[in-house]
């Protein structure tokens, strides 16, 4: 007899039988475990099917499957007891959940419409690989599992040896799984690691693989730091609801603390907010610090957020590894809003400085700063508009006061000449308004102490490029394109960029990388004026392999001489030193990057900044150097000696740096490396030194990490980090970290 036909002589011996339906009954499966009932219809389909009227007892066997109220139970035997409503089964016993979840048994007798089970040889694969083996257990109305001599993993097992034990595991005295919460309970647990114990502890709990949000306990972390002494941390993760979570984090040190951490997070439908609150005993006072974030979309072109960062002090952040090492934290608020071709923003920031040194006094208030970008499409000539226009106030109380407004609208069309020669034609205006007071104070030191001042430059230039481009088949293609620009611009007496404050052009860095510019500087309350001819000969190879070199070389010749740049940063004579770089790609496993700045005379090195790495994913090695004549950092808060910066900088201005930078990587396996350095070649010290070691496989990572700073900062001085880190698919990290 077919398997069907015999399905169908069961369900004719048995219709009239109470608790056991035909195909067409079957209900459909509950959402959940709680709405399991023992009186649901139960079908089944068997090979072979017998009933024993006298007992009352059906037994199906062969590819057996029972469904009752969204549990399914397969299994190679199945006895069911009509008169008791309980049914045993043995062999290939899986017993799977409306939800989806199977566990999977030797033997297995149910009741109470198959919501209670007490199971032998019990195991149960989990979410994320996480594995559940016990001797025995027992299940009570479908939403608890209670079982004995449990061994728990998320490790794959070894491939020439399965019974070998795996990577780590935890074996429990009893084990309870909260079904309809989703969490797991171990009693009397110990920890091995490659089958020897390393962690016993009397009670644990995690969620279940599957869940991605679920309140409790997370891993403690202890380490010992010069500052806070040993330490100790018992991170409580708790969900408030679908959209929000809140991170507890008790800290508590020998030398230091208590403290208190909290990360608050929501999401919104049209938005964000994340805050990081902190506070406690620390140095002998209260500390404190907050972050917060939060961005929200008002339609599909104009959103609003803010950022608020505050803290009672530096060494709060230092001790507490909340922020180490920040020179200032700043807050703002803004709205900002986008369209084809356009952005347009405004806030308002304000800066707290952490660096001992730094007056807070001294520190801007930026309020407001509003933007505006604009970019039209292109005209039938191929011409296109833009448009950058601002306004900002900068607050001091101590230091330059500035109100300015500007706008800057220009006009680009491209064209082509005879022989291929292509070009770009422009025209920009920049104009702005200004209203200062105490332009005496830093950042200016001018000799003026109030100016309202309005002024507007025009620059007209004309870019030439004649590309010469030829394929070279197997030697690849080669490129040599010569480029010259034309620009011309009224002349700016040194006078009247001293009459205008200062606030964006302070650092400028003269490079390949803006030797085309209109205006070198790099904001526009320092201008350049006059007429001048930039050109560079630009030349590339490109082969087929991927390998390619690229090289550029260019100066600027002015028309009259500009006093207006410091010295040293080569733009102060008629011809402007030479400026270039090499980007070198022989193969893939190795590049270099240079860019230098040499005296147009006697070629003297004025800057160099290059860059090389060598390897592959398997073993990479980088390092790279950085010199420059000059430090322009130190005219931020330095006075000449007539108020003028641009003809007598200070001494500290011409003090060049110079420094190395290497680092290296390595994987092989499940092992990786690395380690890097930063060494300042005036001083012959070292800036830091750090190295880095981890294994790690399907479910386990160890890491050792190393890092010892050279140099005091803020009032702490130089020391030593080592940090210890262990992660457990599953269960989380666990660490242990030095100062």
């Amino acid at each position: 007899m077919t398997r069907t036909g015999k399905f169908l002589l069961l369900l004719a011996a048995t219709t009239s039988l109470a608790g056991v339906a035909a195909a067409q009954q079957l209900p459909l499966p509950s959402k959940g475990g709680n709405n399991l009932s023992k009186n649901a219809p139960v079908s089944f389909t068997a090979d072979t099917v017998s009933y024993d009227k006298t007992g009352n007892i059906v037994t199906a066997t062969g590819h057996v499957r029972a469904v009752q109220s969204g549990q399914t139970l397969y299994a190679d035997t199945v006895t069911l007891n009509r008169a008791t409503n309980v049914a045993t089964a043995s062999g290939h016993v899986a017993l799977t959940q409306p939800g989806g979840e199977t566990v999977y048994a030797d033997h297995a007798v149910l009741s109470q419409g198959m919501k209670d089970a007490v199971l032998q040889g019990v195991s149960a694969r989990l979410a994320n690989n996480a594995r559940l083996i016990a001797n025995g257990g027992q299940r009570y109305d479908g939403k608890l599992d209670e079982l004995t001599k449990v061994v728990y993993s998320a490790c794959d097992l070894c491939k020439t040896d399965p019974r070998a034990a795996p990577t780590w595991q935890i074996k429990a005295n009893s084990v309870t799984r909260d079904l309809e919460h989703k969490m797991i309970e171990f009693h009397d647990a110990t920890m091995e690691f490659k089958g020897v114990p390393f962690f016993y502890v009397p009670y644990m709990t995690e969620a279940d693989p599957s869940v991605k949000r679920q309140s409790g306990f997370m891993i403690p972390s202890i380490g010992a730091t010069s500052w806070l002494g040993f330490f100790a941390t018992v991170p409580y993760y708790w969900v408030l609801d679908d959209s929000s979570d809140l991170t507890l984090t008790p800290i508590i040190g020998s030398k230091q603390g208590p403290v208190l951490h909290g990360e608050y997070r929501r999401a919104f439908n049209q938005g964000a907010l994340n805050i990081i609150a902190s506070g406690g005993r620390d140095r002998g006072h209260f500390g404190n610090a907050i972050f917060a974030t939060g961005t929200f979309d008002l339609n599909q072109d104009w959103r609003t957020g803010f950022q608020y960062d505050r803290a009672s002090s530096a060494q709060y952040l230092q001790d507490f590894s909340v922020l180490p090492n920040a020179p200032y934290l700043s807050s703002n608020i803004y709205l900002e809003g986008f369209s084809a071709g356009s952005y347009a923003r405004i806030d308002a920031e304000t800066f707290q400085g952490l660096v001992a040194s730094v007056d807070q006094n001294r520190l801007p208030i930026v309020a407001p700063y509003g933007q505006y970008h604009y970019l039209s499409d292109q005209d039938s000539i191929g011409g296109q508009f833009s448009l950058d226009a601002n306004v900002f106030n900068v607050y001091r109380k101590t230091g330059t006061n500035t109100l300015r407004a500007a706008a800057e609208p220009g006009y680009s069309v491209p064209f082509m000449l005879p022989a291929g020669v292509a070009g770009t034609a422009r025209v920009q205006l920049i104009g702005a308004t200004y209203s200062t007071g105490k332009m005496f104070e830093q950042p200016n030191y001018s000799t003026v102490n109030s100016n309202n001042i309005s002024r507007g430059q025009v620059y007209g230039a004309v870019m030439l490029r004649w590309p010469w481009m030829r394929n070279g088949g197997a030697l690849g293609s080669q490129l040599i394109e010569p480029e010259v620009q034309l620009v011309a611009s009224p002349n700016i007496g040194i006078t009247q960029n001293n009459m205008v404050p200062n606030e964006d052009s302070l650092d400028l860095e003269f490079s390949d990388a803006n030797l085309f510019d209109l205006n070198r500087y790099p904001g526009i309350d320092r201008l350049e004026g006059g007429e001048r001819v930039d050109y560079a000969l630009h030349a590339a190879w490109y082969l087929p392999t991927g390998s390619s070199i690229d090289f550029l070389a260019g100066e600027s010749y002015r028309f009259h001489k500009d006093y207006n740049f410091l010295p040293g940063s080569g733009l102060t004579g008629n011809a402007s030193d030479l400026v270039g770089h090499l980007i070198f790609t022989p193969v893939q496993w190795f590049n270099v990057a240079y860019r230098t700045r040499l005296d147009h005379s006697s070629l003297g090195v004025r800057m160099i900044d290059t860059t090389a790495t060598v390897g592959t994913h398997a073993l990479s090695v980088t390092g790279g150097y950085l010199y420059s004549n000059t430090n322009p950092y130190v005219l931020y808060d330095t006075a000449s000696p007539n108020g003028q910066v641009t003809l007598n900088p200070p001494a500290a201005y011409f003090m060049p740096r110079q420094e190395i930078v290497a680092s290296m990587s390595s994987n092989f396996g499940p092992w990786s490396l690395g380690g890097g350095m930063q060494r300042n070649l005036k001083t012959g010290q070292f800036d830091n030194i750090s190295a880095n070691i981890g294994w790690q496989n399907d479910c386990f990572g160890a890491s050792l990490i190393f890092n010892k700073w050279f140099t005091s900062y803020n009032l702490d001085q130089a020391g030593t980090a080592v940090i210890l880190q262990f992660t457990f698919k599953t269960l989380g990290n666990v660490g242990f970290s030095a100062l």
